[in-house]
Order: structure tokens, then C-alpha cells, then sequence
């Protein structure tokens, strides 16, 4: 009877083990940018408050609501980040001086151009969402990379992200609600899976685990 009982534990705690998760990614949307409403205009306008949301800093908050949702914060040495001010600034914040920012340009945020309609006012956050829609969608627009070229190089360097969380368990990334979305959509693809419900709010932290085989 102890026989049976000590190979029903061993069973049970090596069951346990495969059902850990040996690697993890953290996806963190920047922080509020600081800039104001931009109203009603025509595309130019559209296009400068584009152009002005890219260079603006971040609004002021508190780190500890972020830290508190990263499991082993502390072990973190290294965090990916866009090279967009607003996500190096949000790095900074949480976490200071104690890992190494490592920005990368393929982690910025998808780039699309703002459709030209001059006699047209609408909502600027409006011609920015259309203009999203229709880039995405497939239409062409001169002088950008159109969607699916920068889907398919962002596939190749997910790579190096799940390279680097297999090595050391654990990779941040700090981005930009689309490009995170996208990330995700990828990950989940190679047999990632989410540990709780997505968000894609200012300075959400997703995570995505990978269990052993």
C-alpha cells in the first residue's frame, strides 16, 4: 500500500512539472500620451496630429500598478522596446536604471498613411481609424510598406523574442496596441497561449506562456 501511495505522488508532482509553463512574454502598451483632443479637421490636420502624437511625451502614473502585474519583475534584466519617445519613456519609468532597453525599430507601431480626401472634415480619430481600415485591408499607398509585408517581418523577428524567453524564461516587450495585437495573433499561432483575458488599454500588460511538452 505505501508503494502504491509513493508512485501515485511521484505521478501526480511529475504531472505538475508538465503542466508548468517554462517560458513567458509580456506585452505592455505605452503609457497615455500627453496631447490634447484633436477635434474635427480635414486629412492635413489628421496627418500633423499624427505626426505631433509620435513626438509628444507621456502623461505622468504610477509604476506599481504595472509592476505588481509582472510575475518575477525583479529578475527582468532586459526589456524590448519600440524606439517610439512614449514607449521609452514608459520603459524608463518602470523600471529605471536596472535593466538595458534595447529598442528596436521593429517594434514600433505599424505605420500607415493618412488618406488624402482635402475637401472632407471629419473627426481627426476618425480619418485615422479609416485610414487603418483601408491600409490594412490592402488598398496601396505610395511611399509605405502596405500590411502584410510588415506582418511577415514581424513574424520572422517573434523569433528572437521567443528565442530570448526560452533562454531566460522571461521577455518584456513594451510596444503599441496594434503592433501588440498583431504579436499576439502570431504568438498564438506558434502555440503561445494567453494566461488571462486580452486588454489593449493604456498600459496593459498581456501575457502569453508556453507549457513543456
Amino acid at each position: 500500500m505505501l508503494k502504491f501511495f509513493i508512485i501515485l505522488f511521484f505521478a501526480l508532482f511529475i504531472q505538475q512539472l508538465k503542466s508548468q509553463p517554462t517560458s513567458k512574454i509580456i506585452l505592455i502598451r505605452h503609457a497615455k500620451v500627453d496631447i490634447k483632443k484633436p477635434g474635427w479637421g480635414n486629412t492635413n490636420k489628421a496627418n500633423l496630429y499624427k505626426e505631433r502624437y509620435n513626438q509628444a511625451h507621456i502623461k505622468k502614473f504610477d509604476p506599481s500598478e504595472v509592476i505588481k502585474k509582472i510575475d518575477h519583475y525583479e529578475t527582468v534584466d532586459t526589456v524590448f522596446c519600440s524606439p517610439k519617445l512614449r514607449a521609452i519613456e514608459t520603459a524608463s519609468i518602470i523600471f529605471g536604471e536596472n535593466v538595458v532597453i534595447k529598442k528596436d525599430s521593429m517594434l514600433s507601431e505599424l505605420d500607415y498613411p493618412v488618406i488624402k480626401i482635402p475637401v472632407l472634415r471629419l473627426p481627426v480619430k476618425a480619418w485615422l481609424f479609416i485610414s487603418r481600415v483601408t491600409w490594412m485591408t490592402g488598398i496601396k499607398c505610395k511611399g509605405k510598406e502596405d500590411y502584410h509585408k510588415q506582418i511577415k517581418e514581424l513574424q520572422v523577428y517573434s523569433h528572437q523574442l521567443v528565442e530570448n524567453a526560452d533562454i531566460h524564461k522571461v521577455t518584456v516587450v513594451i510596444a503599441h496596441g496594434m503592433l501588440n495585437r498583431e504579436l499576439i495573433r502570431i504568438l498564438k499561432s506558434q502555440g503561445w497561449k494567453p494566461s488571462d483575458n486580452l486588454d489593449f488599454s493604456t498600459l496593459s500588460v498581456n501575457c502569453l506562456i508556453k507549457l513543456k511538452k
